[in-house]
């Protein structure tokens, strides 16, 4: 299949899908110019915290943020409400599990601004995306845009990394909720029931443990190399990554709204796939292009972007590299084989990564930069092996399935 074919044309792309490039370029460059003033280690500090928060709002939220754009308008409201109420009583359960028993477990003793700032980013996703709803797409770039300036304003005033990052959502939520208020307050019927939380927490449960394992690959293997090496190094692994995987993820925000529009109009499981296999060769071109300009001048490249010299070689930003592109790629994959409902052996393959570095985390002590990163490499690629396979398996199946039933026709 050629790929103008797979894809559809560009005035077909939902500028509601494609709005979203503009604040995730935003937030790479807020975060690099937070490294030029700061450094690796204010970076490294700010990436830990940011991470973790924002992984924990994905528990708080539920997918309930998710759900307000895929609802129709008639269950708007109800998808609002039901994304709130779980918000808070998730944040209650934790914040008063932490307070009760952090001096009896250690591994429990959070940060209480980093709970606060997961309840506080879980109630900003929810609320930021009524506006994408509702097509009002001036105020969803506006508000959206907000966090990473006021982060960038904020750590000029050399406050900690882990306030400017509670400061910089907390003073966005004040402007989301009155725009709400001017422009949506429909939208805020609040029905409150035990009966519908628990229904609210039981239907979100999968979509909430899918998400759960898919992004916090990512921010373990961060915490891995904080771990590990120190907030300087985990400085630069985040930037580097950042840096890396800038081509893939642009490709990804741009044309993953295009290809599951294009998947959503194919009958069988094997014309998904085809166009998903037509995609990934639109990743692979980026990669190569990238491993080319790293290998080249990779240092010179992150020593500009960052106005900090690199002490780390061109071949470990190539494995970085390497690493980055087969995260997206599962992470791309992944959302293939959630339209279809078969997600249970890739969360599997996933939880197997997880694990992997968890046992890294506790058991292993590397303290080469150069090393970890090796070892970062081995785990992805032997996981990536896993979900190679699974997808040819499933290619092969479905196209079996498609055959026989054609031939009975």
């Amino acid at each position: 299949m050629k790929l103008k074919s797979t894809f559809l044309s560009i005035k077909s792309l939902d500028l509601k899908k494609v709005i979203f490039v503009f604040p995730f370029f935003l937030i790479f460059i807020a975060n690099l110019f937070i490294t030029r003033i700061h450094g690796f280690e204010y970076a490294g500090k700010l990436a830990i915290f940011a991470g973790i928060s924002s992984f924990i709002a994905i528990v708080y939220s539920m997918r309930w943020d998710a759900e307000i754009l895929v609802k129709d308008e008639k269950n708007l409201s109800k998808s609002l409400s039901n994304g709130i109420y779980v918000v808070i009583f998730l944040s209650i359960v934790s914040l008063s599990v932490n307070f009760l028993l952090k001096s009896y477990i250690p591994l429990l003793n959070f940060n209480s601004h980093l709970l606060f700032s997961a309840s506080v980013i879980a109630l900003f996703e929810l609320h930021i995306n009524i506006f994408l709803k509702k097509n009002n797409l001036l105020s969803f770039i506006i508000l959206r845009s907000l966090p990473p300036l006021l982060l960038v304003a904020f750590t000029l005033f050399n406050l900690t990394p882990e306030l400017s990052w509670f400061l910089s959502y907390f003073l966005s939520l004040i402007p989301v909720l009155l725009s709400i208020y001017i422009l949506h307050r429909k939208v805020w019927r609040f029905n409150f029931s035990v009966v519908n939380l628990l229904t609210s927490l039981k239907v979100m449960l999968p979509p909430t443990l899918s998400a759960t394992i898919a992004n916090s690959i990512g921010i373990i293997w961060l915490i891995v190399v904080a771990n590990q090496l120190g907030s300087y190094e985990a400085g630069i692994w985040i930037n580097a990554y950042r840096i890396a995987s800038l081509p893939v993820a642009f490709c990804g925000a741009v044309i993953m709204p295009l290809v599951l529009v294009s998947i959503g109009s194919k009958s069988f499981y094997h014309e998904k796939f085809r166009v998903m296999f037509s995609f990934s060769y639109l990743i692979l071109f980026a990669f190569f292009i990238t491993s080319f300009f790293l290998y080249t001048n990779g240092q010179v490249i992150f020593s500009f972007l960052t106005k900090n010299n690199l002490t780390i070689s061109n071949f470990s930003l190539l494995i970085i590299l390497l690493v980055t592109t087969m995260q997206y790629f599962m992470q791309y994959w992944k959302e293939l084989f959630q339209s279809v409902n078969k997600t249970f052996v890739i969360l599997i393959i996933l939880s197997i990564e997880l694990f992997l570095a968890f046992l890294i985390y506790f058991f292993l002590d590397v303290r080469s930069f150069d090393g970890l990163t090796n070892l970062i490499f081995i785990v992805t690629g032997c996981c990536f092996c896993l979900f190679l396979i699974y997808i040819f398996i499933s290619y092969v199946r479905f196209k079996k399935i498609y055959s026989s039933e054609s031939s009975k026709l």
